[in-house]
């Protein structure tokens, strides 16, 4: 599960860019079946994989969440997962995107959600690779007929690793409002110890990379940089650095701090960041999910609990 934070707090963050990349060379179908297919561009070689549903479920589950999660709550990712596809097949035929050359997505990362080939998951899993696919392969069969809809269409999925005990709005994080993507309670989060990390950095060094990204700032720890503006969860939404503000999110990238919900402590010369969460915080909380699966909840309470509002619907319906 560490490793699980370690990889979203890694890219939790990162800006979205566009991505530069060639012509296709030529569509791979893999394990192409009589249902529907997920086609993923692959950046570095041109080609496109094709999926069935259900092995695209197992690769995206396997690389957003920890296998020895509870059947419920990889169930919920894993209808997260199928919403995903479908959304994003939705949107390619409404509007082509030119870099991906026909797929639904793409393998990068930063624009797209993650996903594991079956050569990335046996790498990262080893020998509990096995017994992983076993348990994602139940919940993804479980899921693939599932789509989590808002007025008839697929919802804009969102997911992060842990919340402080409470989720952020897409208007607050954002600037959107979507109105299933609204705060809301996760106090299971707070209590568990993945809910917070810690950054130690000296004066000198704070000083160097706000300098470096913000132009110079004082040598006075006072003032070096001020928490602007907070959400009513009490996340940090701008950061006053010199006489500028500006987003958190660059603060937190810099500074590799996993969530912006952060409060910061100065003494003999070093600074102490402690963040509670890890990821953007909106959409359900992965661990909070983990712990309503623990105390009973299905997958669709899961889902309806994070994403208010919504409906899950069947491919038959």
């Amino acid at each position: 599960m560490k490793e699980h934070l370690q990889l979203i707090a890694a890219t939790a963050l990162i800006l979205l860019l566009i991505p530069l990349v060639g012509q296709a060379k030529k569509s791979v179908p893999v394990q192409s079946g009589a249902g529907e297919t997920v086609s993923i561009y692959l950046t570095e070689s041109g080609e496109t994989l094709t999926l069935s549903m259900q092995d695209y479920i197992v690769g995206a589950v396997m690389a957003q969440m920890p296998a020895d999660f509870e059947p419920a709550a990889l169930e919920a990712q894993a209808v997260l997962a199928a919403t995903y596809a479908r959304s994003r097949r939705l949107s390619e035929s409404e509007s082509p995107t030119g870099a991906l050359h026909g797929a639904d997505m793409s393998d990068d990362s930063s624009l797209y959600q993650a996903f594991f080939t079956e050569a990335q998951a046996r790498e990262v899993y080893g020998e509990g690779y096995q017994d992983a696919l076993k348990k994602i392969s139940a919940a993804a069969r479980k899921a693939e007929p599932l789509t989590l809809t808002y007025d008839g269409k697929p919802v804009l999925v969102a997911f992060h690793a842990i919340s402080p005990g409470a989720t952020e709005s897409a208007l607050t994080m954002w600037g959107e409002d979507i109105p299933y993507l609204t705060s809301v309670k996760s106090g299971q989060d707070a209590g568990l110890d993945e809910c917070t990390s810690r950054v130690d950095i000296s004066d000198a060094e704070l000083k160097a990379r706000l300098s470096e990204k913000f132009g110079d700032v004082s040598d006075k720890p006072e003032e070096m940089f001020s928490s602007e503006t907070l959400s009513d969860n009490g996340t940090v939404l701008t950061v006053r650095i010199g006489t500028g503000v500006y987003p958190a999110g660059q603060f937190c990238e810099l500074l590799g701090l996993r969530s912006q919900n952060f409060t910061a402590e100065h003494k003999d010369g070093r600074w102490r960041f402690t963040v509670k969460g890890c990821g953007h915080l909106v959409g359900m909380s992965q661990y909070g999910a983990n712990e309503l699966a623990k105390s009973g909840s299905s997958a669709s309470d899961i889902l309806l609990c994070y994403f208010p509002g919504t409906k899950i619907t069947k491919a038959q319906d």
